[in-house]
């Protein structure tokens, strides 16, 4: 495929906000440069433009790393990518764009430490083909621009050969290294130190509590040392109670039972000799060879549904989500969404078909909970109110804990937010939205844990005393 991109350098006075960019809503069509600079500045805890602002003026010196991307449609020059950062950009040249006197203020001190006019020139990739430019919008904002991000090891380690590293950050290399060489499955090594796991690992290990009991000290260089001479095979039991988010004893253990350090000395002191040979023992009972030799582990962890969460899979539904629907129509909906419907990069991919029956999925598996148990509502009421009625309902029978229900009500509440309502109803409605494979894939790694409670219920369900 030839390149249909040229590379230029555009004067900021020659480049336009697009109004159709995903992040302003249907109403900011056709309005002017002003209004979306505004709407931009409605929200500094979702567009942080005062933040990004800061840190453009903090590096001003750097060359521009990431390159905007351009519409040329012969009459204006359109930045298809790169709308925050043009904001950010025009407002240090020229703050008399804002109303708000404090944020006006802010920019004025900022383009103060600087030297901009409208004529300063951003690097710029330009093209007349729009679906050339939207390509560059659906690796960034849909694959993450195919980076992977630092964890606490790595970030520690940058900052060890910056020589910015402190106190924690050498423990947390120290621990790393140790880690590393324990006599476990690699699997769960890595496990433990990624992404889902690591944040929780290292809250026990980096606090007060753990220096104490386990005695560890840093000698002049950084280099790590442990009085506890059994502390290896305890780390092996620390290991698989984090991956099982559970302790030998079935207790929970995840960030919410370890957010105080009661709780953290408690459990480290918990920990016994026989504990380091139940992991022994579980770690051989889960093991088996592979035709090559190799040992792997079946360990099964527990699932920590992050945001985002992997969307490789070809359907929107993973194959080992198995819902058990007593109703033939919401039956064979669920069926197409796992078996038929395809979600991939490929010709074949439906995601406004998908989009669409998602969210009839949602509405009539939530209506079924609702007749069924008899809880009435409006005849015109909202998909909102019967989302809120039915979250009520399975938390007041502790069908459903609070926090399993957390990201089912954000459907209700959140508006700027990618499991919001609205854009649900946008696949169907709007004729200017339309669903990514990915975000349909995220939304339901969100919502997947609510349809399993959900449907484990209805198929098992018993006359209940409690209503919402």
């Amino acid at each position: 495929m030839s390149n249909q991109f040229k590379e230029q350098r555009i004067a900021i006075k020659d480049l336009s906000l697009w109004d159709e960019n995903a992040r302003f809503p249907d109403e900011y069509f056709n309005k002017t440069e002003t209004e979306l600079i505004e709407y931009f500045l409605s929200s500094e805890k979702i567009y942080k433009i005062k933040s990004f602002a800061k840190a453009v003026v903090d590096d001003f010196d750097l060359p521009q790393l990431e390159k905007i991307v351009v519409l040329d449609n012969d009459e204006r020059l359109i930045v298809l990518e790169g709308n925050r950062r043009l904001t950010v950009y025009k407002l240090l040249n020229n703050p008399e764009l804002i109303t708000n006197l404090n944020i006006k203020g802010f920019f004025k001190n900022l383009s103060s430490r600087i030297s901009i006019d409208e004529n300063y020139k951003l690097d710029c990739l330009v093209t007349e083909d729009q679906g050339q430019g939207l390509r560059y919008i659906e690796r960034k904002h849909e694959k993450g621009n195919n980076e992977v991000g630092w964890g606490d090891a790595e970030r520690a380690h940058d900052k060890d050969r910056r020589g910015r590293a402190k106190k924690n950050d050498f423990l947390k290399i120290g621990i790393s290294k140790i880690v590393r060489k324990l006599n476990l499955p690699e699997k769960l090594k890595e496990n433990v130190l990624g992404r889902g796991y690591v944040t929780t690992f290292f809250r026990l290990l980096v606090n007060q509590q753990a220096w104490d009991i386990f005695g560890f000290k840093l000698d002049d260089r950084g280099n790590l040392t442990v009085a506890d001479k059994d502390f290896e095979n305890k780390l092996k039991v620390i290991i698989l109670n984090i991956l099982k988010k559970k302790n030998f004893n079935g207790d929970r253990l995840d960030s919410r039972s370890l957010n105080k350090s009661e709780q953290i000395e408690a459990y480290l002191k918990s920990i016994k000799k026989e504990d380091v040979t139940k992991v022994k023992e579980e770690i051989e009972k889960s093991s088996q060879k592979t035709l090559w030799g190799d040992t792997i582990t079946t360990i099964k962890t527990g699932t920590k549904r992050s945001f985002p969460k992997s969307s490789a899979r070809k359907y929107l539904i993973p194959r080992d989500c198995i819902l058990q629907i007593p109703q033939t129509k919401i039956n064979n909906i669920y069926k197409e969404l796992r078996d038929d419907l395809i979600l991939d990069d490929t010709k074949k991919s439906v995601p406004n078909a998908a989009g669409v029956l998602f969210r009839v999925f949602l509405e009539i598996s939530i209506d079924y909970l609702l007749d069924k148990e008899g809880i009435s509502l409006p005849e015109k009421a909202k998909l909102t109110q019967k989302i809120n009625k039915a979250a009520n309902f399975l938390e007041a029978n502790e069908i459903a804990k609070k926090d399993q229900l957390a990201n089912i009500r954000k459907v209700a509440t959140y508006r700027n937010n990618i499991l919001s309502i609205q854009n649900f109803h946008d696949y169907v409605h709007s004729y200017k939205s339309e669903p990514t494979s990915n975000d349909l894939k995220t939304k339901w790694d969100n919502l997947q844990e609510f349809f399993e409670i959900l449907w484990e219920y209805l198929c098992n369900r018993k006359s209940l005393k409690k209503t919402p």
